[in-house]
């Protein structure tokens, strides 16, 4: 084995590690999630841990990085079908998905560490940028007006849904995304 290939059992120990790392933060949350606690979950010894991760911020932004899963509009040129499949996807995503259950503590880490937060903002950023894109593909084919705040309009579109898996017991129903994404573009849709 050269320099740059990595042992495959260490690949399989850290994935098996992550996995727990995130059952574990959806489990309990950040503030109960010990190093150890993901140790016995993942069935590996507190050195195996301490070896890869410096402490509880490194172990928890490392495992948040692997849920950066893109969710996509689909494949259409109906721009109106395009946005309502992208907020469709989303609503799925939320509740159903492993990045739903580790959305709240993912919100109270952040609020606890620089670093997490850090990489929580950019990887929001990103999908946030994706959403908005997709409103400015319709805007420039003349489905919205030319001068409409797209990033306003995604988190007018994305908001509630989020706002439901983090304030209620309930997800938003993905049933109900097309009367929401009517609510939202009917006024400006041209």
């Amino acid at each position: 084995m050269t320099g740059s290939e990595v042992d495959p059992r260490i690949e399989r120990t850290r994935r098996v590690v992550l996995e727990a790392t995130l059952d574990e933060l959806a489990a309990v949350g950040y503030g109960a999630l010990t190093v150890e606690g993901v140790a016995r979950r993942a069935g590996v010894g507190k050195a195996t841990m301490y070896r890869h991760w410096a402490g509880k911020p490194e172990l928890v932004g490392d495992a948040i990085s692997t849920l950066k899963q893109q969710v996509t509009a689909p494949d259409t040129d109906d721009h109106r079908e395009r946005i309502t499949g992208l907020v469709r996807a989303i609503a799925e995503s939320l509740a159903t998905s492993r990045f739903a259950r580790c959305v709240p503590a993912i919100v109270d880490a952040s609020e606890r560490d620089d670093a997490v937060r850090r990489m929580h903002h950019a990887s929001s950023a990103e999908r946030r940028a994706y959403t908005e894109s997709v409103l400015d593909d319709a805007r420039r084919a003349g489905h919205l007006p030319a001068d409409i705040d797209t990033a306003l309009l995604s988190q007018l579109l994305v908001g509630p849904l989020f706002l439901r898996r983090l304030m209620t017991p309930e997800p938003f129903p993905v049933d109900e995304v097309d009367a929401l994404v009517a609510m939202v573009l009917d006024p400006y849709w041209q």
